[in-house]
């Protein structure tokens, strides 16, 4: 056998298995978090509403150079020996800012005050302790071990800290089982205190447990309603009791957001939240606008509804900032579905200004920021065939990410729109170095949509993207703008048409240097296979519901890849298109017409890199998401193209196979029967039938025992 004549033979029937098979640019689906937005995923308890306001407290008792969670450490989580440890004749070394202030001030008041209150605690959870008993029998009952903290509590002179003192007292007798002696002295010292002050109302919890023990629950719920403490009420529906004795009460949105935000339970509380609503004396009337408008569009689908009180919501007071922000956040998906985009600059400027990086929940803000992109508003523009800003946005929430540094990122965009925000952190670069930078920009959600779209309707998309208007000049500020980017694209989505002169048209503009910036030509062979010879089928079927899958094997690939191998494509498919009909004779027609289907089906199957960005496992689009949702993609995102559905499979098998039969059949010589048989590797019916040919006398001549295969 003389090999180098048959060297394009063996290289063209030779299929590779076991290569590793390697993805082009991804794509890489986004995470699409799914955080909350009423819902606490952490209820809060009575004693976390005391500890946040007493610590605020202590802080302007003391100093505002204190750190709270130096005061909440040395308050809350410090032992009684551990604080006097710190504290005594000799303290030990801290740079507890808290401690500091007590051993570096004259104010014994506090440092004394804070001793007495960790003794009681002290003997209370010695008490508590299943292993605990009095020293001697009935030498000390649980009124006499705390009789030296309660009286120390009641002979408090001062006033600075006297409501300090009497909660303590207080908690001493109730710790002491003294309950009738815990309310009286409650009902006589408390009064003069006004009912927001603090103490007082920890107090009257205190209280309220007292009444309990003493089988009084009517008067116990009372006092637990007035305290806020939804929590400890013994009644068959603590939400309408609370709203009834204390409708002011931030607890009760808080009670709800907690345990009612299932269909059933929340849909119960809408008559309520109208009534609130619609009552004189409520404070926080913006929580129950925020809870009807999350209703109306979580569970009744009425998005003008859910506009109407989410609108309404933020002209009211709220029971806390944190529940006021989420409406604002809120309204920002409610937008997506009524197109209302008056605001959503100044609405993404201030969510940007939420993802502080000192702060404690910046991923949290990030999360909600990119479920409202990437859940609400992308869907629904994409449904306005507002291709243009969806892309915008999809690009945007892709870079979204914690920057390591601050930045003064308005400069340059002319934010009088709304207001000059202070400083923020930036959008992360993605494209820090050439080595990953395509391999980001091919493989995100924003390119995928760009993908999907046709070629007319990118060039009229792109155009619509660099239109100076402030939202997109936002959008704008981390994205591609280089014309290469784009050009490359909408030349593939050319090839992809079969549009193959405005492909030449585009791909013409790519630029040599960025074409080998791109994974397709830097990495594997995607671009090294040759388009125009016939490779094995590569579809196989499944035998599931009648499914066929790609089977991924390499094949005849050339020694690299050239660069401009898809404008080359595109000139060699556009002359064969053209000679299928100008051909002067059947043989040249047919020869072209063969070689044109022979180049498409390649282009979606052995060289798909010509038509496309990936071909893998990754499959549909299925982003990552915090819960299991099936029909996530088919709901949201059943626009995007579809590879492993959009072409190949049995359908462009037999397109392939109809067009080279009625080629084969339309030669008018042997010699150009020849010539397509050998090029099919049919080389014993180039023998048989077509011997005195060039090229079957090529075939005999090349091989020296050409007669044993036949």
């Amino acid at each position: 056998m003389k090999f180098k004549v048959f060297s394009l033979l063996l290289i063209s029937i030779a299929v590779v298995f076991g290569r590793p098979q390697a993805f082009a640019c991804g794509p890489f689906n986004p995470i699409i978090p799914t955080p909350e937005f009423l819902k606490l995923k952490e209820p809060k308890k009575m004693s976390d509403y005391d500890r946040e306001e007493n610590i605020a407290l202590w802080q302007s008792l003391t100093s505002d150079r204190i750190p709270l969670k130096d005061i909440e450490k040395v308050v809350y989580k410090e032992s009684y020996d551990s604080y006097l440890d710190h504290t005594g004749y000799r303290p030990q070394k801290t740079d507890n800012l808290f401690y500091l202030y007590l051993n570096n001030s004259a104010d014994t008041e506090v440092s004394e005050f804070l001793h007495t209150a960790k003794a009681i605690e002290k003997q209370w959870h010695e008490m508590k302790s299943p292993w605990y008993y009095p020293r001697k029998r009935g030498e000390y009952d649980e009124t006499d071990i705390f009789e030296y903290e309660t009286e120390r509590c009641k002979n408090y002179e001062g006033n600075r800290l006297k409501d300090r003192y009497a909660l303590q007292a207080v908690r001493a007798l109730f710790a002491s089982h003294q309950f009738e002696d815990c309310i009286e002295y409650y009902d006589s010292v408390f009064p003069s205190f006004p009912d927001s002050n603090l103490m007082k109302r920890m107090a009257k919890r205190y209280v309220a447990g007292c009444w309990s023990r003493l089988d009084e629950s009517e008067r116990a719920n009372k006092m637990f309603a007035e305290a806020g403490d939804i929590w400890s009420l013994d009644v068959y529906d603590p939400v309408d009791y609370m709203a009834e004795h204390n409708p002011n009460a931030p607890q009760i949105i808080e009670y709800i957001r907690a345990y009612e935000t299932d269909t059933a339970r929340l849909t119960k509380r809408v008559p309520l939240a109208r009534r609130m609503l619609d009552s004189k004396g409520i404070t926080n009337k913006g929580d129950w606008a925020f809870l009807l408008a999350y209703y109306y569009k979580e569970y009744a689908n009425d998005y003008q509804r859910a506009a109407d009180y989410i609108k309404k919501s933020l002209k009211h007071n709220f029971s806390t900032d944190e529940l006021k922000d989420l409406a604002h956040i809120y309204k920002m998906k409610i937008d997506a579905y009524s197109n209302n985009r008056s605001t959503f600059l100044c609405d993404l400027i201030w969510l940007e200004q939420k993802q502080d990086i000192l702060s404690g929940d910046v991923n949290e803000w990030v999360r909600r920021a990119r479920n409202i992109i990437y859940v609400d508003w992308i869907p629904q523009l994409w449904k306005r065939k507002d291709y243009a800003t969806a892309i915008l946005l999809a690009a945007y929430a892709d870079n979204l990410n914690p920057s390591k540094k601050w930045h003064e990122a308005w400069e340059n965009v002319g934010w009088n729109v709304c207001y000059k925000p202070t400083l923020v952190y930036p959008i992360q670069q993605i494209r820090t170095s050439q080595k990953y930078a395509n391999q980001y920009d091919y493989g995100c959600l924003s390119f995928q949509m760009m993908g999907s779209l046709s070629s007319s309707e990118l060039i009229k998309v792109h155009k619509q993207m660099f239109n100076d208007n402030s939202l997109n000049k936002f959008l704008r500020k981390d994205i591609r703008n280089d014309k290469d980017y784009y050009y490359e694209l909408i030349g593939t989505l050319a090839l992809r048409e079969g549009n193959y002169a405005k492909a030449i048209n585009f791909l013409s503009k790519v630029s040599p240097e960025y074409q080998k910036t791109m994974n397709i030509y830097k990495d594997g062979d995607y671009l090294a296979r040759d388009p125009f010879i016939p490779y094995p089928t590569r579809w196989q079927e499944t035998g599931y519901y009648d499914n066929w899958e790609y089977e991924y094997r390499v094949s005849r690939q050339s020694s690299e890849t050239k660069i401009d191998a898809k404008l080359n494509f595109a000139q060699k498919m556009l002359d064969y298109q053209r000679r299928a009909k100008t051909g002067k004779t059947a043989d040249e027609r047919a020869w072209a017409q063969m070689m044109y289907a022979i180049g498409l089906r390649n282009s979606f199957e052995e060289c798909w890199a010509l038509t496309q960005y990936w071909r893998g496992g990754t499959g549909r689009f299925v982003p990552d998401l915090d819960y299991w949702e099936d029909t996530f993609a088919e709901n949201f995102y059943n626009f995007l193209y579809d590879y492993e559905k959009s072409v190949g499979h049995k359908h462009t098998e037999e397109i392939y196979r109809d067009t080279v039969q009625k080629a084969l059949s339309s030669f008018e010589t042997d010699e150009m029967r020849a010539k397509a048989e050998y090029l099919f590797n049919n080389l014993v019916t180039v023998v048989r039938k077509y011997p005195k040919t060039s090229t079957g006398q090529y075939v005999m001549h090349s091989c020296d025992n050409w007669k044993d295969w036949l």
